[in-house]
């Protein structure tokens, strides 16, 4: 097949953020597709490190175009430009940590080109190892990897309006038109613990673990399924926006906070106001009650990376302030014992 004038008529769309275990499988799943007129378009929403290496053997087929946000933008940023980028009329997704069949895209292609009143067709999948949905997985919804739409001038919902777990509010109840089921078990939804829904859904996961996990430097509007509405730009906003009036004290301290800061964080604020410095070295994988930065009300620098220990010897910390929640005593101890 020759490229220099290529015209695809399916564009893959894969969102990828810290699964790079997955990728060589997923790419391999798009080039043993039975239908060859597709191009494939990889989000990376800012994972850590480099490039992903799985990529870069395959990136010599020009079918195959690789980019990265330089910070994480989130899940409908991330599909929104890979539409944006999308040269084909119908757009497919295969999330990195996904699997789809040979003739996946071929089965959906066709369901559409046949049926020229549906905007979108889905088939059947398998969950969580051994189970079989015909179309929506446990009453939910459709999830990316088993749809195929028309490219409209649509939109996923962003960040800045909302985060949630629900890709009908997200995306799907966007399009109208019909759409098609097509009985064929062409596709997985791999199950595994760093798949998104269960990052955001409470009790294991929730906003907090959600955003540690993906690194959210900015408020958050979000609501899952599993936990009520929460509007993080509204509620910080004045501390956002409003400079914070410091006393007068030439005694300041710097103060490191360690681990987390569990229910009405703003209130370690009031340090702040009169006149100190804050840090904070945050738990890892905390639950929706642990709260870690990076803060939504800002003011507070975050000490990140495997330097840690050079970093607080720089600062000179006067004084650490560890909660002892028993899910941030290691971190605490961690600390103390450098």
């Amino acid at each position: 097949m020759q490229y220099n004038n290529y015209q695809p008529l399916v564009s893959i769309v894969m969102p990828l953020y810290k699964q790079e275990q997955f990728m060589a499988r997923a790419i391999a799943c798009v080039l043993a597709q039975s239908f060859t007129e597709w191009e494939l378009i990889i989000i990376d929403d800012a994972s850590p490190g480099k490039k992903s290496t799985a990529v870069h053997s395959y990136l010599q087929d020009p079918r195959i175009r690789y980019f990265k946000h330089s910070v994480n933008r989130g899940l409908g940023a991330s599909l929104n430009a890979g539409i944006e980028r999308a040269s084909a009329p119908y757009i497919a997704y295969l999330p990195c940590d996904d699997v789809v069949y040979k003739d996946h895209i071929a089965t959906l292609y066709d369901a559409l080109i046949n049926d020229k009143t549906a905007v979108l067709a889905f088939t059947s999948i398998k969950h969580h190892y051994t189970k079989i949905a015909e179309g929506v997985v446990n009453n939910e919804w459709l999830q990316l990897v088993q749809v195929m739409h028309k490219k409209t001038q649509d939109r996923w919902t962003e960040r800045r309006e909302l985060e949630s777990d629900d890709l009908n509010r997200l995306f799907w109840n966007k399009l109208k038109g019909e759409k098609k089921y097509v009985a064929a078990l062409t596709c997985e939804w791999t199950d595994h613990p760093d798949q998104r829904y269960k990052i955001m859904r409470e009790p294991i996961g929730g906003i907090n673990t959600f955003r540690s996990w993906y690194n959210v430097q900015e408020p958050l509007i979000f609501h899952t399924t599993m936990g009520n509405y929460i509007n993080e730009a509204d509620k910080y906003r004045y501390f956002r926006t409003e400079k914070i009036i410091r006393s007068a004290n030439e005694e300041g301290l710097k103060i490191l906070l360690v681990g987390e800061l569990a229910y009405n964080a703003d209130r370690i604020l009031a340090l702040e106001e009169r006149g100190h410095t804050l840090y904070g070295l945050w738990m890892k994988k905390p639950y929706w009650f642990n709260y870690v930065g990076p803060l939504p009300f800002g003011h507070i620098t975050d000490i990140t990376g495997p330097d840690w220990k050079e970093q607080i010897k720089r600062i000179q910390p006067d004084i650490i302030y560890a909660l002892l929640n028993w899910q941030a005593i290691p971190t605490a101890h961690k600390v103390l014992m450098a």
